[in-house]
């Protein structure tokens, strides 16, 4: 989402299936009863969520079921799918689930982060049903969408598009900074303590990891569960999964995560991946008891992960390799800075979080500049 709070919304779906009656009913709060097949067509409303005013852009693409007809423009800079099928019409909920529209929002993925939401229209016909309630939620499980049923011709739409934009805005980097997700993902990438390797590639090859990180995401049982799962992957695929458990998974990268391991065997509940589950995951590590090193500051002792001091700051990263097979189970401070600045720190390292107007803020970016040197 840029500065402006804009968000753009894409409605996708076969002709018929109600998507034009759903925009207009929620842009201009009445029901269009004769259905005007859409070329294409664009609207705008202003709307406020938990007291923020977003400016919502929405596109409504055409019925006909040529792809070149919409504009991938518009759709590479999606912030919200809107996928919206009939409950009284099967052929419009499969048309939905056609690789080529999978396949379009894939490549809006590599573009920016996005989030789906699978609307069942018409619920207000239930006795003309052919798309079963169980189906929909499946699917939109499959992709990482959000379901929900409507009528678009008796329901107050209100509520539905701030639960979307709240869903959006819950599976949005943005809820972590930048700088610490960039960090994790370094983490990945680096080989410094690690601590265990997957062997991926029926065993062929084999990545680093950090065990002590991933089993505080995952849990010992679900970390267990991925090792079976990675020990058949490809390299490359391995990695991918790997990367987003370390980093936390977004809506748009859902689709490509589920392709990859819907042929196992073996089940995940891809919500532990996500990022709302990583913020989580992450202050809860803050607290665990599962630390590897303890730094004495004014002599008393703060606990830390050496992971954690790798991944945010140089300073850690050059000290912990001289010493990487060595067991670091206390270290003395020798930068001179309070032990408040350190507790402040130690927030910041696991969840970014920095406490504003404090009284020592110049000591923190103080000490942030010494430590990324």
């Amino acid at each position: 989402m840029n500065n402006n709070q804009n968000l753009q919304i894409t409605t996708m779906g076969k002709g018929g299936s109600g998507k034009s009656a759903t925009i207009i009913k929620f842009i201009q709060t009445y029901f269009v009863e004769e259905y005007d097949p859409t070329i294409e067509d664009s609207y705008r409303r202003h709307f406020t969520v938990n007291e923020k005013e977003y400016r919502l852009d929405i596109l409504d693409t055409g019925c006909g079921e040529e792809y070149e007809t919409f504009r991938m423009d518009y759709i590479k800079e999606t912030d919200i799918f809107l996928l919206v099928y009939s409950i009284t019409d099967q052929s419009s909920f499969q048309f939905l689930k056609d690789q080529e529209y999978m396949e379009i929002m894939r490549v809006a993925s590599e573009e920016k982060e996005y989030s789906i939401i699978v609307i069942g229209n018409k619920k207000d016909l239930e006795n003309e049903r052919e798309v079963a309630t169980k189906e929909g939620k499946e699917f939109a499980e499959e992709i990482g969408a959000y379901f929900v049923e409507i009528s678009a011709k008796t329901d107050n739409l209100v509520p539905l598009f701030e639960k979307i934009i709240t869903f959006h805005l819950e599976g949005k980097a943005d809820n972590l900074p930048q700088d610490l997700l960039e960090d994790l993902e370094n983490l990945f990438e680096k080989q410094i303590l690690i601590d265990y390797q997957f062997e991926v590639n029926n065993g062929n090859q084999k990545i680093g990891c950090h065990r002590i990180y991933l089993e505080q995401r995952l849990g010992e049982e679900h970390f267990e569960n991925l090792k079976q799962i990675l020990f058949e992957l490809p390299l490359q695929e391995a990695k991918f999964v790997l990367k987003n458990t370390y980093c936390g998974l977004s809506n748009s990268n859902y689709i490509q995560f589920n392709k990859i391991l819907k042929n196992s065997k073996i089940d995940i509940p891809k919500n532990l991946f996500q990022y709302k589950k990583l913020k989580n995951d992450l202050n809860e590590m803050l607290n665990s008891q599962t630390h590897d090193l303890c730094l004495i500051v004014e002599n008393e002792e703060i606990y830390f992960h050496k992971i954690f001091l790798i991944a945010r700051f140089g300073y850690f990263e050059k000290l912990f390799s001289k010493k990487q097979n060595q067991e670091i189970e206390k270290l003395t401070d020798h930068t001179g800075f309070s032990l408040k600045i350190w507790k402040i720190l130690r927030k910041h390292i696991y969840n970014g979080e920095i406490i504003e107007d404090i009284d020592d803020e110049k000591s923190c970016q103080e000490l942030f500049k010494a430590l990324n040197n």
